[in-house]
């Protein structure tokens, strides 16, 4: 049914307005050791903090007093562990790489600090950004039976039992869109190559894409203009706000499901659930059409698992030979990725611009395409997941953002709504998702 989860207490903005409040240093210690306190009590239940230092986060408030007019000031941010950190180790969630210290921040935990934001810990995540979780480690605080999704789970789980308003996270298939989902809470995935992933593990070069879990729409807003580069080495940068879509108009929106082919597959509850949130954005004035012309998104999975694959198994090859500390999962993907052939993975990267422009034809009448953001709510763990559209977004490089908008009736989970926006429409995304939102938050 559609429920949306209301804003947590830790959110973006009543974050900031608890800052606000405060008139000195001592009341912003005293705000922060509140904080951490909640955080170390959330993570013996839920495990998803990797790395944490006290000392360190009180550095980053005491040290540097100029960033307290700036735009993120004081607001605490989950660094998924395949950013590099100066001062927090790096482990990429590998016995390999354990306590390993890059020694420098990544482009984006850079910007994130010099705007005055919080590194606040690091969040686990799988093995590589791949799919192994250490067990024990990360649980869904709905029900730690359940699993959390793929790799940047310990940042959904983060945000999700409210620890933290606001976490980093990345998608190269479905890493931000299924912990979203799963967990309930806000998944953003920008547009392929919104966010510097200078200093972030590399699993797939055309594929992989940094982004946000968060509480709030707002928080996802703040981090994203003020992380987007905009300067004159990022020569598409100006696009993102040429044609922003404003909050409040009417859209163009695209029902996707049965174009895609596992939607016959899709949970009964996800499918009814999302069924009456299309008859929500009718009602809300919006133009709604079902998605046509979409076929070829189904010939995408083999092409991304062609690059996924292949990508895999020419970064780990030093890893692989430690052979031993890998899980079986993360071999059995290099195994396949040594038995596609050059060829092969040079036919999929040669197709890529091209399925990409097909998407662009697919927005030439539409604002935003709407789809579930998950096939089921969250699996029992060590139960498979099934196939859903988030590795197709991902391939095209489209912003996406799933909002936690349903809970299910029959097993009292949660799922998300995806929003599909084309390549550039970042901001206008978010400007829409968050009407969207607030208006089934309203209806109650």
């Amino acid at each position: 049914m559609i429920r949306p989860l209301p804003s947590r207490p830790t959110d973006c903005r009543s974050f900031e307005q608890a800052l606000a409040r405060c008139r000195s240093l001592e009341d912003v210690h005293a705000h922060f050791e509140r904080v951490i306190t909640d955080y170390e009590r959330l993570n013996a239940a839920f495990r998803f903090s990797e790395s944490f230092d006290q000392d360190f986060v009180f550095r980053q408030i005491d040290q540097r007093p100029e960033l307290r007019s700036r735009e993120l000031f004081g607001i605490p941010v989950g660094i998924k562990d395949i950013f590099n950190t100066k001062v927090l180790p790096t482990t990429m969630g590998s016995k390999i790489w354990e306590g390993f210290k890059a020694g420098h921040n990544a482009r984006v935990v850079d910007e994130i600090s010099d705007r005055g934001g919080v590194i606040f810990s690091k969040t686990t995540t799988a093995e590589f950004a791949v799919h192994f979780i250490q067990h024990g480690k990360t649980l869904n605080p709905h029900d730690p039976s359940r699993i959390t999704g793929t790799s940047s789970s310990g940042s959904a789980v983060a945000v999700a039992c409210g620890a933290l308003p606001i976490a980093l996270g990345t998608q190269t298939g479905g890493s931000i869109t299924r912990p979203a989902s799963f967990c309930g809470v806000f998944g953003f995935k920008p547009s392929f190559g919104a966010i510097d992933r200078t200093g972030c593990l590399k699993t797939a070069d055309t594929l992989d894409t940094v982004g946000f879990l968060s509480a709030d729409v707002y928080g996802l807003m703040r981090v994203l203009l003020a992380t987007l580069q905009r300067d004159r080495d990022y020569p598409y940068a100006q696009r993102y706000f040429d044609d922003i879509f404003p909050p409040g108009r009417s859209a163009r929106i695209g029902v996707l499901d049965s174009q895609f082919g596992g939607f016959a597959d899709y949970d009964g509850d996800v499918t009814a659930d999302f069924e009456a949130a299309v008859v929500g954005l009718e009602e809300m004035g919006h133009r709604v059409s079902r998605v046509t012309d979409a076929d070829f998104i189904n010939e995408i999975p083999p092409l991304h698992e062609t690059i996924y694959c292949k990508s895999l198994s020419y970064y780990f090859q030093d890893e692989l030979r430690q052979g031993t500390d890998m899980s079986a999962i993360m071999l059995e993907m290099i195994e396949l990725g040594e038995q596609v052939p050059v060829s092969n993975y040079v036919d999929a990267l040669q197709q890529q611009p091209g399925y990409r422009t097909r998407c662009e034809e697919l927005f030439s009448d539409l604002d935003f395409i709407v789809t579930p953001s998950t096939a089921s709510v969250a699996p029992p763990v060590g139960a498979g997941e099934k196939p859903d559209t988030s590795l197709i977004w991902s391939f095209l490089g489209t912003p996406t953002v799933s909002l936690p908008l349903f809970r299910s009736d029959r097993i009292d989970l949660p799922h998300g709504l995806q929003i599909v926006a084309p390549r550039f429409g970042d901001i206008g995304l978010l400007n829409f998702s968050d009407d969207v939102f607030q208006y089934f938050l309203d209806r109650g």
